[in-house]
């Protein structure tokens, strides 16, 4: 087979050896885009839930989900670059399964996502602004699903861009303010970074959930391919962008580590000194402005927000941008590539992902579900994926007819299948407790 490098001007790949660190910051975008579509209140809240219920003891799966995400992500991009085939048409190689359990796994999340997302973002803002009538946190869910549903239907990727680049440093300021006005331990959080520990179950939910959810999380899941959508929509389309790619990349990784534990210190700091467990967004937000007055109130309340209102615009482009290209190959028409490109976002199926998405989970406004409960359960299902999708990208990736010089080591390898062995243990460890408790 005939290498897919060979097929890139050797004056492109030279252009690639000429990155600066000037030019880098100017032309990062995807990594914002994907940092804010991959920590959403399902973030917040699961670091909240494991600070408030273990301190700091569990800051150390961030760190090891920092290296177990970059490397994923990075050789999924790596991937696309050196092949110029979407990661869809990579998984096609391995078997048409691969991408109907892709299909399936989006189609549930991004419910589960936006579910939870929308009842977050209306909660959360409905705490800033209250109206004066009963329904009004549904009110303010309801007008924030309009506004993401127009900017991911008719805005797309480019709006998408533009709009994290200014929310992530508005949160990446607000929590670290939480962050020190909750007045945290720094030895015992220098301890729960890099000494690894389990401790014992405590509070309303078992460690083995939350370390599963952070697992989810933190390490990814099917939502870590709408990296390698977001390069190309940038216009990242050969292996002359690696180098930019890894470092939009690596710095993405390092602001969603420290957003993440910049949030469970927060917790572990205010919320666990009490003994409390949290239920919904209310506790959270609530507990912080009972300790910290106004500014813990406005802060953790934007925050929340913030994050909520960015995970239903990232992961419903990044998704619908998937579904679009897995349905050229799982169809094979000819109306199913007609405009995948630069005008995705006017295919029709990219259109009709967007609009169920956003109509398909309204019912959960009407329902007493708690969002911290199902915040917990779909990251942890989330993170169920990964043992099919890593042997898979182990496989394209180590493939030296397509890969050339640029296949997998050892050392990527490793991490990968240790990935994998982790999120086997947790999921199996979750399916024995759950059926433990009922049945």
């Amino acid at each position: 087979m005939k290498k897919p490098t060979s097929n890139i001007p050797i004056e492109a790949v030279a252009k690639g050896n000429h990155f600066n660190l000037r030019q880098g910051l100017l032309r990062m975008g995807p990594g914002f885009a994907y940092v804010l579509t991959v920590l959403g209140s399902g973030d917040l809240i699961t670091n909240s839930t494991a600070g408030a219920g273990y301190g700091y003891s569990l800051i150390w799966i961030l760190a090891l989900g920092l290296v177990f995400r970059f490397v994923w992500v990075n050789v999924s991009a790596k991937y696309v670059l050196v092949t110029g085939e979407s990661l869809i048409k990579g998984y096609s190689r391995v078997g048409k399964w691969v991408l109907w359990l892709i299909l399936i796994s989006i189609m549930l999340l991004m419910h589960l996502y936006n579910m939870y997302a929308l009842v977050t973002s209306g909660d959360a803002f409905n705490m800033l602004l209250p109206l004066p009538i009963e329904s009004s946190a549904k009110i303010w869910s309801l007008f924030f699903v309009l506004v993401a549903f127009g900017m991911s239907y008719w805005g797309g990727y480019g709006v998408l861009e533009l709009f994290c680049k200014v929310l992530i440093a508005a949160m990446g300021v607000s929590l670290v303010i939480v962050a020190i006005i909750s007045k945290p331990d720094p030895t015992k959080v220098l301890v729960g970074t890099f000494i690894p520990s389990i401790p014992a179950d405590s509070g309303a939910y078992s460690v083995s959930l939350i370390v599963m959810a952070l697992v989810g999380t933190v390490a990814g899941s099917v939502m870590n391919i709408t990296y390698t959508y977001f390069i190309h929509e940038k216009g990242w389309t050969n292996i002359s962008y690696l180098k930019q790619q890894r470092f939009d990349l690596i710095f993405g990784s390092i602001c969603l580590f420290l957003m993440s534990s910049l949030c469970q210190i927060a917790a572990g700091a205010t919320v666990h000194p009490m003994g409390l467990d949290l239920k919904d967004a209310h506790d959270l937000v609530r507990i912080f402005s009972e300790v910290q007055g106004t500014a813990g109130l406005i802060i953790f309340s934007l925050g929340l927000w913030g994050a909520a209102f960015s995970t239903m615009i990232g992961t419903t482009v990044g998704c619908a941008l998937i579904v679009t290209d897995l349905s050229q190959y799982l169809t094979k028409k000819p109306w199913a590539i007609k405009h995948v490109g630069e005008n995705t976002r006017r295919h029709p199926v990219y259109r009709a992902c967007v609009i169920f998405w956003f109509v398909s989970p309204l019912y959960i406004l009407f329902t007493g579900v708690s969002p911290v409960w199902l915040v917990l359960v779909v990251s942890a299902l989330a993170a169920a994926v990964i043992p099919v999708l890593t042997p898979a990208l182990i496989k394209l990736t180590s493939d030296k007819n397509l890969m050339g010089k640029y296949k997998n080591g050892w050392f990527t390898n490793l991490i990968l299948g240790t990935m994998v062995v982790v999120a086997v243990y947790f999921t199996c460890r979750n399916i024995v407790d759950l059926w433990n408790k009922y049945f």
